[in-house]
C-alpha cells in the first residue's frame, strides 16, 4: 500500500508538469499568433491650414516580417489607400547587420506612396556599430531620409513641409557628441517652423517632444514610436512600461494634442526584445486622415 501511494503520487506530478507544459505551449503559440495580427488605428483630424491628405505610419518594425517578406504588411498598406507614409524610427535593429527586410519593404511601399522616413535610436547605434552608410541604403531603397532636415512636397495639392528629428540632447542623461551637433539640431528647428506649409514632424522618442521643451514650437503634428505601446498591456491598468517613463506610463499610444502639435503615438509593429513579447498589444499600423476645419 505504502508503495502505491508513493507511485501515484509520481504519476500526478508528471501529470501536473505535463499540463503545465502544454499549457505554456499554447499561450506561446497565442503570444505568437497575436503579434502576427496586424490592426490599422485610424485617427481623424482638422487643420486651418486646408490640408486634406490620408497619411499611413510605421514604426518599430524591429526587423519583423508578417508574411514572407512583409506581403502582409505591405498588403494591408495598400488597402489603406495612404497619399504618403511615414517610417518613424527603428525599423531595423542595432545588433544586426541586416538591412534587407527593411530596404524591400520600402522599395515595395513606395510604389504605394512616397515613404518619407526619420531615424529612430537603433538607426543611429547601428550607423556606429557597421561600416555601413545607412541613410544611402534607405535612400536607395526609394525612402525620402529625414535626419535633422526637411523636405517641402506638395502632395495632391497640399503644402506640406515633413521633418525628421530625434533630439537626444533634449533628454536628461543624454549627450550629443560635440556643441556643433547640438546647434544643427537647435538651428534646424529654426528653419523648420520658418514656413507657412503644414508642418509634420517625424519624432522617433515621443519623450523629447511630450515632456521637454518643444511645445515653444509651432509644429502642426508629430509622430512618434518607440515605446511599443507599453510592450505588455494588463487589463484594467493599462500599459506596463515606456523607455524614459519607467512602470505605467501615462501615455504608450494614441493621440496627444499639446500647446501647438498634435502628436499621434504609435504601438508600432516589433519587438526589441523576443524574451519579452507584445501581450494585449497587437502590432499596429497608424492611418491619419486631415481634413480641413469644417467651422
Amino acid at each position: 500500500m505504502q508503495k502505491y501511494k508513493k507511485d501515484n503520487k509520481g504519476i500526478n506530478s508528471t501529470v501536473k508538469a505535463i499540463i503545465f507544459i502544454f499549457l505554456a505551449i499554447i499561450c506561446a503559440m497565442v503570444i505568437h499568433i497575436y503579434n502576427k495580427r496586424l490592426v490599422v488605428d485610424n485617427y481623424g483630424i482638422q487643420t486651418n491650414n486646408n490640408v486634406d491628405i490620408r497619411i499611413l505610419q510605421l514604426t518599430d518594425l524591429h526587423n519583423a516580417q508578417f508574411g514572407k517578406h512583409n506581403s502582409k504588411l505591405i498588403e494591408k498598406v495598400r488597402q489603406q489607400h495612404p497619399d504618403i507614409i511615414v517610417m518613424t524610427g527603428d525599423m531595423l535593429n542595432r545588433e544586426n547587420e541586416r538591412t534587407d527586410i527593411v530596404t524591400n519593404l520600402i522599395t515595395a511601399l513606395v510604389d504605394i506612396a512616397p515613404v518619407y522616413y526619420g531615424l529612430g535610436n537603433h538607426e543611429y547605434a547601428f550607423m556606429n556599430s557597421f561600416d555601413k552608410d545607412l541613410i544611402k541604403i534607405l535612400t536607395d531603397a526609394g525612402a525620402i531620409v529625414v535626419d535633422n532636415d526637411y523636405v517641402d512636397v506638395d502632395i495632391n495639392g497640399n503644402q506640406l513641409r515633413i521633418g525628421g528629428y530625434m533630439g537626444y540632447y533634449r533628454i536628461p542623461g543624454m549627450t550629443v557628441t560635440s556643441e556643433d551637433e547640438k546647434n544643427k539640431q537647435l538651428k534646424f528647428f529654426d528653419d523648420f517652423e520658418n514656413t507657412n506649409r503644414y508642418k509634420i514632424l517625424i519624432n522617433h522618442i515621443p519623450t523629447t517632444w511630450l515632456d521637454w521643451g518643444y511645445n515653444d514650437y509651432p509644429v502642426d503634428l508629430v509622430f512618434s514610436g518607440h515605446y511599443h505601446g507599453g510592450q505588455i498591456v494588463l487589463p484594467f491598468i493599462g500599459p506596463l512600461f515606456a523607455p524614459y517613463i519607467g512602470f505605467n506610463p501615462p501615455y504608450a499610444k494614441g493621440v496627444y494634442k499639446w500647446k501647438y502639435a498634435t502628436c499621434i503615438l504609435s504601438a508600432g509593429l516589433g519587438d526589441e526584445y523576443a524574451y519579452i513579447p507584445r501581450i494585449n498589444n497587437p502590432p499596429e499600423i497608424v492611418g491619419v486622415d486631415l481634413k480641413p476645419t469644417t467651422e
